[in-house]
């Protein structure tokens, strides 16, 4: 089962309405109701925009489909969904998930391309498909908007309804020797915020060896999070980013409204763009064991440990408490410091995700996900579309616990937890 909770203009949370939802909610999916697809294993990735949603979900044979709901007016959610997909819906099941047709399927189908979607990411009214093929480059599709050069392919687009590959190797052009022959090119991962994105792009050989790995990124760049000195307002194709990934691997990246976070295998931070919320202030200066980094639009999160108790430190706007440790009288943290995670010291935190302006963590008491009902989730900051699921609109300043929750709605184990503009999510094994 997949819950939902927060923003919903669109239908973008496919729980049959077009209402709000200020508690978590059971998706509905399209001739399967309030539960995931029938010999679903597992999300393999959840993205939402400003008013769309794309779910990635793997069956137990192996098989790969793409579901979506919301608005698909901009191209977002492929070709068949290009016209206000909630005014289209059936009277019968409205505003529910569907299933979504791969772009390009048919030509790949055709050259006998057994190509697969791998990763999903979503910008504002753009999002973004890994598809991979064994023994061929990865492919990266985008689709909807082209606002602040969001496709990759230029700023002169006509880009509605619209998919597209998009360029990478291009970037390399720039960087001689960067493709040795017989290699192929290779997604290690994807990350959009809401203006702009990057890709880890990584040269392989033919049997999956890693020879190298660069950052390309485009789309809004003004403030240099995608790290050109020429502070150019959009970057509009793939461009290399001037973070060194080849000899200090990255682990993870994370993006903001205006910034790039990025983790190194060494522990160290990197960062690009705009420090004006203080939403960078201390992250390269970090000496502790880091296990992974978020952002929301004008913060940055980071897990780290103390011994071996789990710590969340956070910096950047406190505008609707989503530091998660003072009130929102103060509009910035002025410095990093630790969110006032209520949890025992044995407890561990599984995964973090950050929302536009609010923050999920999901933990568990022995730290390896066991089968009892036994993890919990966490939040805090902005609430005004109810998107923390607590039945109420009022900003959370501190972490408050949103699951389980005695009596409000169905019971069960979270095992993932996903967050996005003014929307979260809950899934829970059936």
């Amino acid at each position: 089962t997949l819950l939902a909770a927060g923003s919903n203009a669109r239908g973008q949370l496919g729980i049959g309405s077009t209402d709000d939802a200020h508690s978590f909610t059971p998706c509905v999916f399209e001739d399967h109701g309030p539960h995931l697809p029938t010999n679903t294993a597992r999300i393999l990735g959840l993205a939402s925009g400003s008013n769309h949603t794309v779910i990635l979900l793997q069956s137990k044979d192996g098989d790969v489909q793409l579901w979506g709901a919301g608005d698909g007016s901009k191209g977002q959610l492929g070709p068949d969904r290009t016209s206000n997909a909630p005014m289209e819906a059936s009277k019968d099941e409205p505003f529910v998930f569907r299933p979504l047709s791969m772009p390009f399927g048919e030509l790949f189908q055709q050259r006998r391309l057994p190509y697969t979607c791998r990763l999903v990411a979503a910008a504002w009214e753009t999002t973004y498909l890994v598809l991979s093929c064994p023994g061929r480059p990865d492919i990266l599709i985008s689709m909807g908007s082209n606002d602040f050069g969001a496709l990759g392919g230029g700023e002169n687009l006509n880009a509605a309804n619209k998919a597209r590959i998009v360029n990478l190797a291009s970037a390399l052009d720039e960087k001689a020797g960067a493709k040795p022959p017989n290699s192929v090119l290779t997604i290690g991962s994807l990350q959009a915020g809401p203006r702009h994105v990057v890709v880890e792009l990584q040269t392989c050989t033919a049997d999956g060896t890693t020879l190298s790995s660069v950052l390309v990124g485009w789309g809004s760049s003004r403030q240099g999070q995608l790290g050109q000195k020429t502070k150019a307002a959009v970057i509009s194709r793939p461009a290399l980013i001037p973070i060194d990934v080849a000899s200090d691997p990255m682990r993870c990246c994370a993006l903001g409204n205006e910034h790039t976070v990025v983790l190194h295998e060494s522990n160290r931070i990197s960062v690009l763009g705009s420090n004006r919320k203080d939403q960078l202030d201390g992250l390269p200066l970090l000496q502790m064991p880091i296990e992974r980094i978020g952002c929301t639009w004008n913060g940055t999160y980071v897990h780290t440990r103390e011994g071996m108790q789990d710590l969340l430190l956070a910096t950047g706007s406190n505008a609707k408490g989503q530091l998660g440790r003072t009130n929102s009288a103060v509009s910035n943290s002025n410095t990093i410091g630790i969110v006032k995670l209520p949890i025992e010291p044995t407890t561990h935190i599984i995964k973090l995700a950050c929302g536009s302006e609010h923050v999920l963590v999901l933990t568990s008491p022995s730290g390896d996900m066991g089968k009892g009902i036994s993890n919990s989730v966490w939040g805090w900051g902005w609430n005004e579309h109810g998107n923390l699921g607590l039945g109420m609109l009022e900003d959370v300043t501190l972490p408050a616990q949103i699951w389980p929750r005695d009596g409000a709605g169905p019971i069960g184990n979270v095992v993932d937890v996903w967050a996005a503009c003014g929307t979260s999510w809950l899934a829970l094994p059936s």
